[in-house]
């Protein structure tokens, strides 16, 4: 799932009732609890964050490269 598509679906979410969200809530606990243990240890809980917003992190990169071009941390000799 991408980024975009996660986004929809909580700003779906709004429009939900009391009871709907009351339903949705038990209806994730239950799949949680039934979902079968990772295969790889938990050693480390931030490794694979964001392995499904690749895009996302492109995006960060760029605006971070762009910014660090369009606004260069140090100031050269001549300012």
């Amino acid at each position: 799932m991408t980024h975009n598509e996660f986004t929809h679906i909580l700003n779906s979410l709004n429009g939900l009732s009391p009871e709907q969200v009351q339903q949705l809530r038990r209806e994730l606990e239950s799949k949680e609890a039934t979902a079968p243990a990772s295969s790889q240890p938990d050693d480390d809980p931030l490794m694979g964050m964001w392995r499904d917003d690749a895009e996302l992190i492109d995006q960060i990169v760029d605006d971070a490269m762009r910014n660090r071009r369009e606004q260069p941390w140090r100031l050269t000799t001549s300012e």
